[in-house]
């Protein structure tokens, strides 16, 4: 059977002319004119005269050439052939695939016009010359020629393949599926005809379709991995990716070796959030390849994002162990002992990121915080201001971390400055407009927060934080609840979190929904079960609700967390004891 392939830009049909060269076949080809018999009628005719002895020792030559890759020298024995037997058709395919393999083309067609010349009904001459045009984008020519083939052979399977390959280049798809459907009422067991068809499918969208079609060609042949590959990749494009994850579990269920369909699987899954499963298949490939050091990281990577902080450590020690330059494991290491709070490891991983490293700037970041944390503010605010300094890598963070360290030591106004150095640097910067408000809120200026917060949702209408800031300050003053209640809602949907829940039901209790207060004050303690102000604003709610003993119970905590707070003294002593 024929089979299109593609080299150097041209489709090529490694007929079993090619074949018996690259072979090394010596096998003498029926040439025209001669008997096949052992003699001729005539007697005795000299082998080294004979023009076809000749042809054949000259055709042979050329196939122990193009065996060993040396073409030239084979067209030159093909061409010697066909001069001593000038009417072969037989001949000038092989020497036309010869010039194909050289990237000859034009000489390719003239000698397949040739062959044609002197055989118009050879199959392969016209499957041939079709292929030529196809590759050089001659459509037409192409469709005339394998049209041609079917009619000289109905049941010529590449003729239909071709054929239907050269409509669909030409954007006569629905023409390509009638060419293809025509084969399979032929063949109905054609593999590469249903394969053919579940691709033209594809490429006109008709999803159902196609997965029908790929489905019977893994009926056909349950251990063809490209289709499973390509069915998982459509359904995976269409947003199944449920389907696509069991696809490609049955083609790694076929080639277990596949590393890289089951890190991309990994990937899958991952988005998904399915991590466990994602973990078992890292496990597979590490114990299949232990030297796989992205399986490895991406073990390390999940376990960060699930919370396994020493696991992680112990991950990224390990592929530090074999690969001590790797700086993302170096940084990840620091994270995962940060987040343990072993302050003195994270430092030393963060400190050995090395300063050309593309993860040097989160890891400065990091062990900013670090120092902190350890005691060493002055250490952190030295390490940040050398940042800052540093056009190339400095970031917003760095100024918004820093001013809260000067704050923390009661720098209010070296904080502000800090945070306008920065608002240079980054003009649109929501977050730092978001720490400026805060700075100024903290110091009594309520008019600069809020229009500090203002900007910071101009540059970012979705900074959740900066809209909870602003709709509880209305709530608080009680003004502007219609937008407040606007504001809340918006950032409870951009960030689901209890403090956020926690000015929601805080809105709805100003506005005198209690019913709707006392839902989302529930939640934010659901979140927030130690929070002394989110229990007292659900104490106030259940007061206003009358639900006394509720009321009493949630107050009583407040209490037991803030003994010293006057505020809920005097509601506990005021609340009916029934």
């Amino acid at each position: 059977m024929l089979t299109l392939i593609r080299k150097a830009g041209v489709f090529l049909l490694p007929s079993v002319l090619l074949s018996a060269l690259l072979a090394g076949c010596v096998t003498r080809p029926v040439l025209p004119g001669r008997s096949s018999g052992a003699a001729s009628e005539k007697g005795y005719v000299s082998r080294v005269e004979d023009p076809h002895a000749k042809a054949l020792y000259r055709f042979s030559v050329a196939s122990l050439y193009a065996q060993s890759g040396e073409y030239e020298p084979a067209i030159a024995a093909l061409s010697q052939a066909i001069r001593f037997d000038p009417h072969s058709a037989f001949l000038r395919l092989a020497l036309a695939e010869l010039y194909l393999q050289t990237e000859k083309e034009s000489l390719a067609v003239r000698t397949v016009e040739d062959a044609l010349a002197q055989n118009p009904d050879s199959v392969d001459a016209h499957l041939l010359l079709g292929n030529i045009y196809l590759s050089q984008k001659k459509d037409a020519q192409a469709i005339a020629q394998f049209r041609t083939a079917i009619r000289l052979d109905p049941d010529e399977e590449d003729a239909y393949l071709h054929l239907g390959l050269a409509l669909a280049r030409s954007g006569e798809v629905r023409k390509a599926v009638d060419t293809v459907k025509e084969l399979l009422k032929r063949n109905p067991d054609s593999l590469n005809a249903e394969l053919t068809l579940a691709r033209l499918y594809r490429e006109m969208g008709q999803t159902v379709a196609a997965k029908e079609s790929y489905r019977r060609v893994l009926e056909l042949r349950p251990d063809f991995e490209t289709a499973y590959l390509e069915l998982g990749g459509l359904l995976e494009s269409k947003g199944n990716a449920e389907e696509a994850i069991q696809v490609f579990r049955q083609a790694l269920e076929v080639n277990p070796n596949d590393d890289a369909l089951r890190h991309h699987l990994v990937q899958l899954l991952i988005s998904r959030h399915q991590f466990d499963a994602a973990l078992d298949e890292l496990r597979t490939l590490v114990q299949s390849n232990p030297g796989d050091v992205d399986a490895q990281r991406k073990i390390g990577l999940i376990q960060l994002e699930m919370g396994q902080w020493k696991a992680a450590s112990i991950t990224f020690s390990h592929i530090l162990k074999d690969h001590p330059h790797l700086d993302h494991a170096r940084f990840y290491l620091g994270t995962a002992r940060e987040r343990m709070e072993d302050w003195q490891g994270a430092a030393k991983a963060f400190q050995a990121v090395p300063g050309d490293s593309d993860f040097y700037a989160d890891a400065q970041a990091h062990l900013s915080y670090v120092y902190y944390r350890l005691g060493r503010t002055d250490e952190a605010i030295a390490l940040l201001e050398k940042r800052i300094k540093s056009a190339a890598s400095t970031r917003p963070e760095f100024f918004t971390f820093l001013a809260s360290l000067y704050e923390s030591q009661g720098k209010s106004a070296t904080a502000m400055a800090t945070l306008e150095k920065g608002l240079t640097v980054f003009p649109d910067s929501s977050r730092l407009f978001y720490q400026k408000g805060l700075v100024l809120e903290r110091t009594g200026d309520r008019k600069g927060a809020l229009a500090a917060m203002r900007q910071a949702i101009a540059h970012d209408p979705d900074d959740a934080e900066a809209l909870n800031f602003l709709a509880y300050s209305y709530a608080e003053a009680g003004k502007n609840l219609k937008e407040a209640l606007s504001l809340a809602k918006r950032a409870a949907s951009l960030q689901p979190k209890g403090f956020i829940f926690d000015t929601l039901g805080w809105v709805y209790f100003k506005r005198g929904e209690l019913e709707a207060a006392r839902r989302e004050l529930e939640k934010a303690v659901g979140e927030l079960p130690a929070d002394p102000l989110v229990l007292e604003h659900l104490g106030d709610v259940y007061r206003a609700l009358r639900l006394r003993r509720k009321a009493r119970d949630v107050y009583e905590k407040v209490l037991k967390l803030s003994p010293d707070n006057p505020r809920v003294k005097r509601k506990l002593k005021r609340l009916p004891q029934r």
